[in-house]
């Protein structure tokens, strides 16, 4: 597999984050790539055609196209799951009035969602969940305002590869619709992060049912450099190490190793009372 290259999309992970929502970082995802991009102009939606489609399968692919086969994977209960930080093979032959014809790869990120799509002849988020579908406007926004690009650069596959490939993905989305809601999400402030991280400081010699939770979030969603973390209630040195890490590797946040406010809310670690 050629890999990624340095102009690439190692920066989504931080970028999905800070739109709030739920990202979990598929192990290799920052080495994972056919290569590199040409320059990334704007985002392309898909179904998966499967409401089970995993995001391990998309970044193997098929025996035919091998994977990966997008840079993002939504789960039908919003889960955002990074794949890939170089090309995928998601576009295919097609064109567009941005793209020249033919190299949707090569310019731009694609999203699977895990939806059967329905039919191409359904009315608008049929079978898509409210979880599901605010996790696609809040990724698409995301990767958008990154880009520095409008909401009109975000396409449809069937817009992109229809006539070429009788493509009709992603399936019951109405993408004018689509569009103008991630216009709205674009123009809306992100939220400061709630009253529920106020309370929460954890660090070494903490224990409890907070630091296990905490342990579970750093070796689940982030299992890139948290997957061997123990998830035993205790904050010692190799939770410390993984809570630097992801400091490290989130913008904004000191790097010293303490769960404060500011490093909970990046995690989502809300404040939880221990049973009485």
């Amino acid at each position: 597999m050629p890999g990624v290259g340095r102009g690439d999309s190692v920066w989504l992970a931080d970028v999905l984050r800070a739109e709030g929502l739920e990202v979990v970082e598929l192990p290799g995802w920052r080495q994972r790539g056919h290569g590199a991009f040409s320059d990334i102009r704007g985002v392309m939606v898909h179904h998966t055609g499967s409401d089970s489609a995993t995001a391990e399968s998309i970044a193997v692919g098929r025996p035919d196209l091998p994977g990966p086969l997008s840079q993002l994977h939504v789960a039908r209960d919003g889960t955002v799951t990074v794949v890939a930080a170089g090309v995928a093979w998601h576009a295919g032959a097609g064109s567009f009035s941005w793209l020249p014809a033919n190299t949707g790869n090569w310019h731009t990120l694609g999203i699977e969602c895990a939806n059967s799509g329905t039919s191409p002849w359904a009315p608008h988020r049929r079978n898509w969940p409210d979880e599901q579908y605010a996790a696609l406007v809040g990724s698409c926004a995301a990767l958008c305002r990154r880009l520095g690009r409008p909401a009109s650069r975000t396409i449809g596959h069937k817009e992109y590869a229809g006539r070429a490939q009788g493509k009709w993905d992603p399936g019951a989305i109405d993408m004018g619709t689509l569009r103008r809601d991630i216009a709205v999400r674009i123009a809306t402030p992100r939220p400061a992060p709630d009253d529920d991280y106020v309370g929460v400081l954890l660090q070494r010699g903490s224990t409890g049912p907070q630091v296990a939770e905490l342990q579970r979030r750093l070796r689940y969603a982030y299992a890139a450099y948290a997957g061997d973390l123990a998830i035993d209630g205790v904050f010692g040195p190799d939770t410390e190490a993984a809570v630097r890490e992801f400091q490290r590797r989130s913008t904004g946040l000191e790097v010293d190793g303490i769960v404060g406010p500011a490093t909970a809310a990046a995690l989502r670690l809300r404040l939880v009372s221990s049973p009485a």
